[in-house]
């Protein structure tokens, strides 16, 4: 008696059966790069270090207006997760920062901040975020960056 098939394991048998050669071949080139794509994605979801965060180490507190290179990084190091980003599309998205810190960064950080709430909010006796990049905001961004 052989193995039983799972639903997945049939489909794969009628996705591939009758394809020729060139085409597997070309549907393992397609699934190469897809998982070259979802290993960038792991990389940077892990923190490695975008070019906007290069030579940053978060060392002043940010609040609105603030402008700078390291507004830039943050906005980057938000966009990295869907539950903390700056903006979907558009100015802030991923891809799209800025140096200005305005509510939408603002906003972002407050998610931040909720979503590290353990490392960031309670050791100086807060609920809920603020959208204030303070010391202990500071201190988890570097972390984060390997800093």
């Amino acid at each position: 008696m052989g193995k039983e098939k799972t639903e997945d394991e049939e489909e794969t048998t009628i996705v591939t059966e009758g394809m020729t050669e060139e085409q597997l071949r070309a549907e393992i080139a397609r699934l190469i790069a897809l998982i070259s794509a979802l290993q960038a994605q792991m990389a940077q979801a892990q923190g490695v270090p975008s070019p906007a965060c290069e030579g940053v180490t978060f060392s002043r507190s940010l609040s609105l207006g603030a402008t700078g290179n390291d507004v830039k990084c943050l906005q980057t190091i938000l966009n990295r997760s869907a539950d903390t980003q700056v903006a979907a599309f558009g100015v802030g998205s991923s891809g799209n920062e800025t140096n200005y810190f305005g509510n939408l960064t603002r906003l972002a950080v407050i998610k931040f901040q909720n979503k590290y709430a353990s490392e960031v909010l309670t050791p100086i006796g807060l609920t809920t975020g603020t959208g204030y990049v303070g010391s202990q905001t500071i201190a988890k961004i570097n972390q984060l960056l390997g800093r």
